[in-house]
C-alpha cells in the first residue's frame, strides 16, 4: 500500500492579515516591511560655480557716488553723496570692504548695480590646473645603439622616475598621452582591414607619477622600434 503526502494549507487570521494562502501572507508582510523603510534618493550632482559673486546694498546713492576698486585682497567700496556745497554741504559716506576669498582673480574683479540699489560684485575663479587634463606631446628619437639609451641621455641624467610601454605595434599618431594632476594616462587605437576583415588594436593604462616627483615637467619619447617611455625630473625641494 503506497502513502499519499498530506498538504497543510495554514491561513491565519488576524485583523491585519485576512485569510489567505501562506505565500501570499508573507508577500503581504514583506511589502508593509519594505514600505516603513526611509526612501534613498540620490543625492543630484553639483555643478561647480565658475565665477565668485557678493551683493551688498549701499542705500541711495548715486551710481556715479560709487567708487569700487580692489586692495589687498579686498574689493573696497566706497560711496560719498554731497548735498550742496563741498565746504557748508552736507556730506553722507559709506564704507565697505569684501574679501576676496582664495581661488577668485582678483585682477577681473567687477560691479554692477540692480535695479533695487543692490551692488553685485563678481570674479571669475582661477584655473585649477590640477584638475584639467592635458596632453603631453610624444616626442620621436633616434635609435638605441650599443645598448645604450644615447638617444635619452638629455633626461637620464636628471630623471628619478621612468616607465617603459612597448608600443610596437602602434604608429605614432596612433599614441595618445594626458596627464591630469599626477595621473598619467596612455591610450593607443588603430583599426584596418585585411581581407575584408576589420581588425583593431587598442591600449590603455594609467598610472600615478609618485611623491618627490615634478610630474608637471613630465616627458615622453619613442624611439623607431615603437618602445614608449615616459619620464620626469625631479621635484625641487622647497
Amino acid at each position: 500500500m503506497s502513502m499519499l503526502p498530506v498538504f497543510y494549507d495554514y491561513s491565519p487570521v488576524s485583523a491585519f492579515y485576512p485569510a489567505m494562502p501562506i505565500r501570499n501572507m508573507l508577500t503581504s508582510m514583506l511589502n508593509d516591511e519594505l514600505a516603513l523603510l526611509p526612501q534613498v534618493t540620490a543625492a543630484p550632482r553639483r555643478n561647480l560655480p565658475a565665477k565668485w559673486s557678493q551683493s551688498f546694498h549701499l542705500g541711495n546713492y548715486n551710481p556715479d557716488e560709487v567708487k569700487v576698486n580692489v586692495d589687498e585682497g579686498c574689493v573696497r567700496i566706497h560711496a560719498r553723496h554731497v548735498r550742496g556745497d563741498e565746504e557748508n554741504g552736507e556730506v553722507r559716506e559709506t564704507k565697505r570692504c569684501i574679501k576676496i576669498p582664495e581661488g577668485v582673480d582678483a585682477s577681473k574683479v567687477h560691479c554692477k548695480m540692480l535695479n533695487d540699489r543692490t551692488y553685485l560684485v563678481e570674479a571669475p575663479l582661477l584655473r585649477n590646473e590640477e584638475e584639467e587634463e592635458m596632453e603631453v606631446q610624444v616626442e620621436s628619437v633616434p635609435a638605441i645603439t650599443d645598448g645604450k639609451k644615447e638617444d635619452m641621455q638629455l633626461v637620464e641624467s636628471s630623471k628619478p622616475y621612468e616607465t617603459k610601454l612597448d608600443l610596437s605595434v602602434f604608429e605614432p599618431d596612433h599614441i595618445t598621452v594626458k596627464r591630469r594632476g599626477n595621473l598619467v594616462s596612455v591610450s593607443a587605437d588603430h583599426s584596418r582591414e585585411e581581407d575584408g576583415v576589420k581588425v583593431s588594436r587598442s591600449f590603455r593604462r594609467e598610472f600615478t607619477v609618485p611623491e618627490g616627483v615634478d610630474y608637471k615637467h613630465i616627458k615622453c619619447v619613442r624611439d623607431p622600434k615603437g618602445h614608449v617611455a615616459i619620464m620626469a625630473p625631479t621635484a625641487d625641494k622647497k
